[in-house]
């Protein structure tokens, strides 16, 4: 699909309001619940700088941005909806309820805000198929506001972290690699926000992300190869802070890794086959199924960190990585 060139591109000061996906089950659970993107609007405060009391770039302008790029960069005839998940609430109360007790508060005189947001947008014109798995196109992003320094004032740099990949709409696992994500983006405005994203969404190439992950069926790991890689898993979080850094990064924690050794035997789609054989397709959405119980803030990292262990995971099958720890 052709993008429009960036410099045809406008920021709109005003967009209409998301309306959030509803699907079986989420993208993200640990920790977190639903939220609508007009309850966000109407309902929560929007956090300062301290030194100035001017307003960060909030939640929902941030996903009116995301949106709004997604709608010009693929010439959407509608704004894109967004399923919206949250943690971390912070709440407070107006100046006329201090002295009540808790349980008094009535409805209006509560304030809150949450720390943590994540969002994603399917794109299911844009779909494709991988061992009978269904994938559509999603773009997100996860906002955290311990990750700014809010004690300053406003010139400072807020922090977001976008991505662009597919959700495997079997389990809603999200699949994502380096290059379709920002990890760690700067912005001072809603017009460099907007920029960013659009570059990462043109930039992406869907093709030869769809053709590694299509890639992962072919190789498969015998049972007592997934048990040893599950055994090192276990043992990596342990390990000498010297030894690590010989060894390639692994992001999820033990509970995670115990999920997926669980789900080994137990997940109706991603099961071995009779044989105790595993292909890499169903052990990377395993992996993708545990860091669902991520927090919203490590969510991004862990997902990338998924793909790039599964495809060293294969090139150790296959030859050009012997040497890699968790086979050996």
């Amino acid at each position: 699909m052709e993008l429009l060139p960036v410099d045809q591109l406008k920021i709109q000061p005003r967009i209409e309001p998301v309306t959030p996906l509803r699907t079986g089950s989420s993208f993200i659970e640990a920790n977190t619940e639903v939220v609508t993107f007009e309850e966000m609007r109407d309902r929560h405060v929007i956090p300062v700088f301290l030194k100035d009391n001017e307003p960060t770039i909030s939640h929902c302008e941030f996903i009116e941005t995301v949106a709004q790029a997604t709608q010009d960069a693929f010439g959407l005839a509608t704004f894109p909806r967004a399923d919206i998940r949250v943690s971390h609430p912070v709440k407070g109360r107006v100046y006329e309820a201090r002295h009540k007790k808790a349980q008094e508060l009535l409805p209006n005189e509560k304030t809150i805000y949450f720390e943590r947001m994540a969002f994603m947008i399917s794109l299911p014109q844009i779909r494709d198929s991988i061992s009978g798995n269904l994938l559509e196109l999603t773009i997100g992003g996860v906002k955290a506001f311990h990750l700014d320094n809010l004690n300053s004032c406003k010139g400072g740099l807020e922090h977001f972290k976008v991505f662009i990949g597919f959700k495997n709409r079997v389990c809603t696992n999200l699949c994502v690699s380096t290059n379709g994500v920002k990890k760690d983006l700067k912005v001072r405005s809603l017009e460099e926000l907007y920029r960013s994203v659009f570059d990462l969404i043109s930039g992406f190439d869907s093709v030869t992300f769809l053709r590694n992950l299509s890639n992962l069926s072919k190789y498969e790991l015998e049972e007592h190869q997934f048990a040893q890689i599950i055994g090192r898993c276990r043992l990596y979080q342990f390990l000498p802070a010297v030894l690590r850094k010989e060894i390639p990064e692994l992001l999820i924690n033990d509970t995670q890794v115990s999920r997926i050794a669980e789900h080994f035997y137990l997940d109706p789609n991603f099961a071995p086959s009779q044989n105790g054989s595993i292909d890499l397709w169903r052990f990377y959405n395993l992996f993708t199924g545990a860091n669902k119980q991520s927090y919203i803030d490590k969510f991004v990292e862990r997902g990338v960190n998924g793909f790039e262990f599964t495809q060293k995971i294969r090139q150790s099958l296959e030859g050009s990585y012997p040497e890699f720890w968790y086979l050996t």
